[in-house]
């Protein structure tokens, strides 16, 4: 189990494509859990506009950063009230499923498991691949399979900003649009929903310590492995370094390129 201290949403999301890619080019692959925070921010899917899912200048003026990650899906909202989770997993293992929709329902299924254990009324959505409490979205999910890799990476809103994460998502009128590289013009949008925290649902919440060693037994469970706390090794910290310095660094990948411009 990985937990970092680092905020910088574009080092994160650069830890978060090392993880995967350094597993998927192993010969032995390593089971991660990984908890970690940002700063306010808004990360985008890979295959989305950012003029289609952002206020861009909300955002500017309030200096909140807008990234991309590496895996698919919807636009999510981070801050220190967002518990981010992500797990990689070998596909040798016999619990690994190796299609999205049963990694999903197994993994992030099992995250409900684990919230209701600790008195959160938390249940999947295998239509959205999402948590919900009371019919809201407190998640948003992600993943990617490739090379005997299976990960996927989520959001979880304990006690966020919901209304920052509103001021961010609604978007105006008529904004400059953005080319999310000069091949692919298809944005993929996200679908609209409602959304939650658990802080606004129950009134005596669950400390974030009691919610992440909820998630750690139920994976233990489903894994019959003990999960021990553990650092990056040295070649995931240089995939990291350079993915940050090549890509997750670099406005053409996170926002690309003004479509003006073309």
């Amino acid at each position: 189990m990985l937990e970092e201290d680092k905020v910088n949403v574009f080092r994160n999301l650069a830890i978060e494509e090392a993880i995967a890619r350094v597993n998927a080019e192993s010969t032995e692959k390593i089971n991660t859990l990984r908890f970690w925070r940002s700063e306010p921010a808004i990360v985008l899917g890979r295959f989305q506009c950012v003029h289609k899912e952002v206020n861009i200048d909300y955002c500017r003026r309030n200096k909140i950063p807008i990234a991309r990650r590496f895996t698919g899906g919807g636009t999510v909202f981070h801050d220190s009230g967002n518990l981010n989770f992500t797990i990689c997993l070998d596909q040798n293992k016999p619990y690994v499923s190796r299609t999205l929709n049963e990694l999903y329902w197994n993994f992030v299924g099992a995250i409900a498991s684990a919230l209701r254990e600790v008195g959160i009324p938390a249940n999947y959505d295998s239509n959205r691949s999402c948590l919900r409490i009371n019919g809201r979205k407190i998640t948003g999910t992600a993943g990617w399979i490739k090379q005997g890799v299976s990960f996927i990476h989520g959001t979880l809103l304990i006690d966020a900003d919901l209304e920052m994460l509103k001021c961010c998502l609604e978007v105006p009128p008529n904004q400059p649009e953005y080319l999310r590289d000069n091949r692919r013009l298809r944005c993929l949008e996200s679908k609209k929903d409602r959304v939650t925290s658990i802080a606004q649902e129950l009134t005596n919440r669950p400390s974030d310590v009691e919610i992440k060693n909820a998630i750690i037994s139920s994976l233990e469970r489903i894994s019959e492995e003990k999960i021990h706390l553990a650092s990056l090794m040295k070649t995931e910290i240089d995939a990291a370094d350079s993915l940050y310095q090549t890509r997750y660094s670099q406005a053409e990948w996170n926002l690309g390129t003004l479509a003006s411009e073309f």
